[in-house]
């Protein structure tokens, strides 16, 4: 029975331990951190950018390096080291016309394949003025003592194996010259992987041996006296005595100094973020003034360039004893981090419009921000730096970008950035690992966004990272996620021509002051509204599905009599953009010229990405090397010579027709391109770079003349006006009485975190998908009531429906309707424009609605409610009337009908009755 039990305990504890074993893949680790004289450690490729090949035979997974290389490893829970060793194949060609040189201070050169858009290490020169075949020695350490060496190995030479057992400690790979000079030593280290534990092993930096570049003491004295120019603010900063959703006027930003000329902070009584400005430039607080409590953790850089394979700090400070909490008084011990970009100087100015908005329709804002802009200036060898901040008025949200200056000689190759790397409060503290982590109380969203309808899935920039340093975390494995990374996913791995500037996407950061989900989207959508005023802009229109002149004609004398603004010649309409015939633009031109004088805007569809167009352009699967499983299964690549000729075909078109409305369906999805012959691009790593840049570019331009967007995809803070609120399109095949609730229950989710006026949903006034006559709403005098009710219910929560047909009335009982509805919309314009506040989603067996609310207009609020029952009901309902920014009493009428005066309770709230007829709606307006 003993022996049964031990042998039972023993296979139990063996299960566990198996099933808690993991593999690390070296290369996927931050190799940049090692250091090698020449060059950076490169993955997945030679350190000359060329394919894995040691001996003829080729790999997929490894780092190349250079010696002299080393690369360190906390092994954490590792306890297995495996990998294969080798001298690289070459086939490069150093005669070629690409090739350049530069010559170092032992009289020998570097090597460099450049071209106008492209730079790559590709050698040291050796014997006779050329590269050697290489020769090199490659080493293991651990715990400092060493336990695998290969012997000298040489280009040729098939690979050697690597098989160790490595419990925890330092782990440390090197690469040396063999003796005969390092030229040629092209070594790689293939299919490295450690078996570890639960806790993953990481790399770490070494111990800077280069010579630190510090401040002169002419810039220390100059920034300090600029510094003390700065108006001076009290510490600590006062929690706000009003709720800025409510009155936002009094927040104003500014940049201030504390009485400290070493530091500078932002503040607009509502965040703040605090910089040390030497010995060098750092983030050394990020409060949340709302709530009076600190953000960050530890102190944290402006971000990290990789340029030419080699990472450098954005200003940092290092030295810091303790990682989950900073002390003031450790802030003078704290050094300059080695390898970093040094700060020389910071300008304070208005902010400036970010593109380019003309105004030529309603909009419930009429203004761009306003705020302060605060901007460092740092150096490094020839390459400037400027970090810009933003903080507006009024709003809880810093805005950043980064901008990289090649002062130098010879272009430099960012292989990518980060705009952010901050030490963040975890936004929880757990043992163990669960499935899904709390992330910390702060919205972040960048316009380098793409592949969504919501901000949510096209975000793509935003990690939330481990920290390695973050020793005394409570997660036993150190998996706590808090240290917020903001970077592209792939590159841009894009050369910066001498005297040229690359930008980087903008990020914008919103602590948030509650875990409340409304309050939470109040948060973002005003954030919105203020960053990206243009979402605000949201006309009445039509989808045409004919191109027809005559059709034409009577669509727009129909949107005349009843008050629309604006029809979009819709998908199946037979529009064709790209064409570029002079016959084309000139009937459309024709059909502008008869809208625009009858005071109706006329646009028009056009298809992107959704479609496969040859081997030749389409992009290309880094899988398979061939056309085909990417998004929407092919598309074509933006960086391609048809992709460009696109682009020039929309924006021609657009000049030549005067239209200005764009519906552009399939958007850029984000789709990587490992082609190497495309025009625009040269391979996978700048390849969403630059098409991303395409769409943008587009979109901006658009922007910037006034033409009005629905883009399927989330570029609001690129330029386009309207998203997909969000449905399937097939539900719109269901009997019309399903449509109305499946269609109020996409507005009630989808306005959560976005504005009614940036969203757009469905009404297919002919049949769409199937469903027959009991989906179908022509012929329209039919089922009036249906029709009526879509209106209503779309127009009351401001979300503008794509009334998809051939017409919108049919008889002038129709048209007395449409009508009714557009007039109702237009008397309550603005309100209905304005927040939604959430009352009850839609279930079909009983009451629903919601409240529009806004504090600055004479109405404050609009609550519309729907009866999706056969029966008249009658209900008390109590309104919370928190955000209308009223306090004591509410004057509510029902409908049209008499005001009367409510009394607020200690919450807000209000309780009203109701009557609201079967299937159908009533409202209240709220003063």
């Amino acid at each position: 029975m003993k022996s049964f039990l031990f042998t039972f305990l023993l296979f139990f504890s063996i299960t566990n331990y198996l099933l808690a074993q993991d593999v690390c893949h070296v290369e996927n680790l931050e190799i940049a951190l090692g250091q090698q004289t020449y060059s950076a450690a490169v993955k997945n490729k030679s350190v000359t950018g060329e394919v894995l090949s040691v001996a003829n035979e080729h790999y997929e997974k490894g780092i190349g390096v250079h010696s002299m290389s080393h690369i360190k490893i906390r092994m954490n829970n590792g306890y297995h080291f495996k990998a294969k060793v080798g001298v690289n194949d070459s086939k490069i060609d150093y005669d070629g016309p690409n090739v350049k040189t530069i010559p170092l201070t032992d009289g020998k050169r570097i090597f460099y394949e450049v071209t106008s858009t492209f730079k790559q290490f590709i050698g040291v020169e050796g014997d006779n003025g050329g590269v050697n075949q290489g020769s090199v020695v490659f080493k293991v350490l651990h715990n400092g003592k060493e336990v695998f060496n290969s012997g000298i190995m040489r280009q040729g030479d098939p690979a050697m194996e690597i098989d160790l057992e490595t419990n925890r400690g330092l782990l440390e790979l090197i690469t040396e010259d063999a003796g005969d000079g390092p030229s040629g030593d092209h070594g790689v280290w293939l299919n490295p992987i450690i078996e570890y534990v639960e806790i993953a092993p990481a790399i770490t930096s070494l111990a800077y041996t280069g010579v630190k570049e510090e401040q002169k003491e002419e810039i220390v004295s100059a920034l300090r006296n600029k510094v003390n120019l700065l108006p001076t603010i009290d510490l600590p900063l006062k929690q706000p005595a009003q709720d800025w959703l409510i009155d936002n006027s009094s927040f104003k930003a500014d940049i201030y100094q504390t009485g400290n000329d070493k530091e500078i902070i932002m503040s607009n009584g509502l965040i703040s973020r605090t910089f040390r400005i030497t010995p060098n430039l750092a983030t050394v607080d990020f409060s949340n003034v709302m709530t009076g409590e600190s953000l960050l953790r530890a102190v944290s850089n402006e971000g990290v360039l990789t340029i030419d394979g080699i990472n450098y700090s954005i200003g940092g400070l290092e030295g810091q004893p303790e990682y989950g909490y900073t002390l003031d008084k450790w802030l003078d011990d704290l050094s300059v981090i080695g390898n970093s970009f040094i700060l020389e100087d910071f300008e304070v100015k208005e902010i400036r419009d970010r593109m380019k908005w003309k105004q030529v329709r309603w909009s419930s804002e009429k203004n761009m921000p306003t705020g302060k802009e605060l901007v460092f200036t740092l150096s490094k060898e020839r390459i400037e730096v400027k970090v810009h901040f933003v903080l507006y008025d009024g709003l809880p949200t810093i805005s950043k970008w980064i901008e990289v200056i090649n002062k130098g000689d010879l272009l430099v190759q960012l292989n990518t950035f980060k705009v952010e790397q901050l030490a963040m409060v975890e936004g929880e503290s757990l043992v163990d690992v669960p499935e899904h982590w709390v992330k910390p109380n702060i919205h972040i969203e960048s316009d380098y966004a793409f592949g969504g309808m919501q901000q949510k899935n096209s975000d793509h920039t935003t990690y939330w990272e481990n920290d390695p340093r973050y020793t005394s975390q409570v997660n036993y494995r150190m998996n706590t996620p808090c240290l917020l990374e903001v970077k592209p996913p792939l590159g841009p791995e894009t050369a910066i021509l001498k005297n040229d500037t690359l930008t980087t996407f903008r990020v914008w950061e919103t602590p948030m002051d509650s875990w409340d989900k409304e309050r939470r989207g109040l948060f973002i959508r005003k954030m919105y509204r203020t960053i990206s005023p243009w979402i605000t802009e949201n006309p009445i229109f039509m989808h045409l599905i004919s191109s027809d002149e005559t059709k034409i004609k009577e669509a727009v004398d129909q949107c005349v009599e009843v008050g629309y603004e604006m029809i979009i010649l819709s998908f199946g309409s037979g529009v064709n953009m790209e064409d570029d015939t002079e016959a084309n633009y000139e009937k459309f031109e024709r059909m502008v010229k008869y809208a625009n004088d009858r005071g109706i805007e006329l646009g028009a569809y056009s298809l992107l990405s959704s479609r496969w167009i040859s081997e030749e352009v389409d992009v290309i699967n880094p899988e398979t090397g061939k056309r085909g499983g990417m998004i929407f299964g092919s598309s074509p690549c933006l960086s391609s010579e048809w992709g460009y000729d696109y682009f020039r075909k929309i924006k021609s078109f657009f000049n030549n027709t005067g239209m200005s409305v764009f519906e552009n369906d399939g958007s850029y999805p984000g789709n990587v391109c490992a082609s190497t012959t495309h025009a625009h691009h040269n391979g996978l790593g700048d390849s969403q770079w630059k098409q991303y840049a395409q769409i943008q570019d587009l979109y901006k331009w658009m922007r910037g003349n006034g033409i009005y967007m629905n883009i399927p995809d989330f570029y609001i803070n690129s330029g386009s006006n309207k998203t997909g609120i969000g449905y399937r399109e097939v539900n719109w095949s269901l009997p019309r009485d399903r449509q109305l609730i499946h269609g109020r229950a996409n507005i009630y989710d989808g306005l959560w975190d976005r504005t009614p006026s940036m969203c757009w949903t469905f009404t297919p006034l002919t049949q769409y998908h199937g469903g027959g006559a009991e989906a179908t709403m022509e012929p329209l005098h039919e089922h009036l009531t249906d029709y009526k009710n879509q209106m209503i219910q779309n127009y009351g929560s401001g979300v503008q429906s794509c009334y998809r047909g051939p017409r919108l009335y049919d008889t002038e009982e129709t048209k007395k309707t449409v009508i009714e509805v557009i007039d109702w919309y237009k008397e309550y314009r603005e309100i209905l424009n304005s927040d939604l506040i959430h009352l009850r989603r839609p279930s079909g067996k009983d009451w629903d609605g919601f409240l529009h609310v806004n504090p600055e207009l004479e109405t404050k609020g609009f609550a519309l409610f729907f009866n999706p029952t056969d029966e008249d009901i009658t209900r008390e309902i109590s309104l919370p009337l928190y955000y209308t920014g009223l306090t004591d009493t509410a004057i509510i009428s029902e409908a049209e009908g008499e005001d009367v005066e409510y009394k607020l309770a200690r919450d807000y709230n209000v309780k009203v009755r109701i009557e609201i007829p079967a299937n159908s709606y009533n409202w209240f307006v709220i003063k």
